[in-house]
């Protein structure tokens, strides 16, 4: 109600050109409604502000042109960070490109909704061959084998392009970035482990270079000694209150890990033993099974052994102390990097990639296989990330001298230069196959003519949709909407055709 009542107001401006007698007309309507009135000109800002740091990013964006006091409020940098507070945290699915079975598979992400279902919202900025390295107050940091690094807001379409780090190893991957937010400096900063190449055949690093948003170069900050690029590589990096962490190898601990934050505001480094257990209450088989997770914004440790997932989240990063969160059991579920616990959910998938969300009921907990919850199938890709995001107004401009920031004039991602290049290999690809398959159906018809048998292993046709497969659903149905009509409109060509004819026939007799 307030809402509208302050819609109103602007309303009442835009129609002050009017004739004097219309002016005095509406003033008389408007002390015909004196309690109205009085919302419209008297509602503090702070009650302004609290309405809308309540609403969705989506609405914002169309409520800066209601007035200029909106407008201020909107772009306020303080306001956006106090809307990500209000803002309601969800899991982003991120599926790289990959080509399988000669079929191409562009990069996608979906986003779930409050209500754990697949959101039917475009993601324009994320180009077919990008990786998803981090995300962070509603930020991502994607990487591709360009020169530049991006940084985008997925809610208003901004974009911005670093160029990557001068130094920049020959077998870069994008596992390698990592991105975060320090809430005292208000900074954000990139991350680049930089691989040794000549030291333990590549398998660490010694050097982090940073690059602080609103910065104009990558700088160096040495580690205190060589750490594990693999531990990185496979269970990825965390950002939870300003600091940085991640896993490495410790031959000294019994876990054979240890976890290692990075400050993002001294730059300084300290190294977190991983939980002090008995070990004889724990198969202490691969070290490889541990993961670094967030929790209810907290830093969370997991081990996996046979079956069974025990979480651990950190009490005191002085104390060194950690309480045990869960302990599941998991049967043949695994779960997805960097994050798959949101609330009280976690998230698994299966071998036949379907991917599945489950309710904890407690500390102790066993997945059972009647209770857990579809969401979707993402076979036949392989490579599945989780993490979590939030939508926000983070504005890029603010750091422009860093880069170049762009934002898309057409918000439909398959409408973009490079889905066209993308789209342009498949459909080539696509023909190949169907040529193929042509003469292969030729040869089968000429030797069965002949009374030859052969065996060509004819399969069928390659379809485009069904090849295709996009996660995103909205676009799916776009182009299945594209399609359906593009063959409704041949067979109406082909049918008025046929009438011509008719009609041609019946005057030629």
């Amino acid at each position: 109600m307030l809402f509208a009542l302050l819609q109103t107001k602007f309303e009442h401006k835009r129609r002050s050109g009017r004739s004097q007698e219309q002016t005095m007309a509406s003033k008389k309507a408007l002390a015909m409604q004196p309690g109205k009135k009085i919302c419209m000109t008297l509602l503090p800002q702070d009650i302004v502000e609290l309405i809308l740091v309540r609403l969705p990013v989506s609405t914002l964006l169309r409520c800066h042109g209601v007035c200029k006091q909106w407008d201020g409020i909107i772009r306020d940098p303080q306001f956006a960070m106090a809307h990500i507070q209000c803002a309601p945290r969800r899991p982003l699915f991120f599926f790289q490109g990959e080509n399988l079975v000669h079929l191409l598979y562009p990069s996608e992400a979906i986003l779930f909704d409050e209500a754990w279902s697949p959101s039917k919202w475009v993601v324009p900025v994320i180009e077919p061959d990008d990786f998803l390295c981090a995300s962070c107050n509603g930020l991502i940091c994607l990487y591709s084998d360009k020169s530049t690094i991006k940084i985008a807001n997925l809610a208003t379409g901004e974009c911005m392009h670093l160029v990557k780090p001068v130094r920049n190893s020959k077998t870069d991957h994008f596992s390698y970035y990592s991105f975060g937010f320090h809430p005292v400096t208000k900074q954000y900063k990139v991350m680049h482990f930089l691989r040794d190449e000549h030291l333990h055949v590549g398998t660490s690093f010694s050097i982090i270079q940073v690059y602080t948003l609103g910065d104009e170069k990558w700088r160096d900050v040495r580690t205190p000694q060589a750490l594990s690029l693999r531990c990185v590589e496979r269970s990825g990096v965390v950002n939870v209150d300003g600091a940085m962490y991640w896993l490495t190898e410790d031959e000294e601990s019994v876990w054979k890990h240890a976890v290692v934050t990075f400050d993002l505001s001294e730059e300084l480094f300290q190294w977190l033993q991983l939980p002090a257990v008995d070990p004889a209450n724990y198969v202490l088989g691969d070290p490889d099974q541990w993961l670094i997770t967030e929790i209810d914004s907290n830093v969370s440790v997991s081990y996996y052994e046979t079956g069974k997932l025990h979480i651990w989240t950190i009490d005191s990063k002085i104390e060194q102390s950690w309480s045990q969160k869960y302990n599941i059991r998991l049967s043949m579920l695994e779960v997805p990097g960097p994050h798959w616990i949101c609330g009280d959910k976690i998230i698994l998938h299966d071998f036949n990639k379907n991917l599945y969300f489950y309710e904890l009921m407690g500390k102790n907990s066993e997945i059972e296989s009647s209770k857990l919850v579809k969401q979707l199938r993402f076979s036949p890709r392989n490579n599945m990330q989780c993490f979590m995001f939030v939508k926000s107004l983070v504005r890029l401009d603010a750091f422009r001298k860093a880069g170049v920031v762009r934002r898309p004039k057409r918000r439909e991602g398959w409408k973009l230069k490079k889905w066209e290049v993308w789209m342009d290999r498949l459909h080539r690809l696509e023909n190949h196959c169907r040529n193929v398959h042509d003469m292969k159906h030729k040869i089968y018809e000429n030797a069965d003519k002949m009374g030859m048998e052969i065996n060509l292993d004819l399969q069928q046709t390659p379809d485009l949709d069904s090849s295709l497969r996009l996660i995103n659903w909205l676009e799916y149905r776009r182009v299945m909407n594209n399609t359906t009509g593009a063959a409704h409109n041949k067979e109406s060509h082909v049918a008025d055709q046929g009438t011509s004819s008719s009609a041609v026939g019946i005057s030629g007799s």
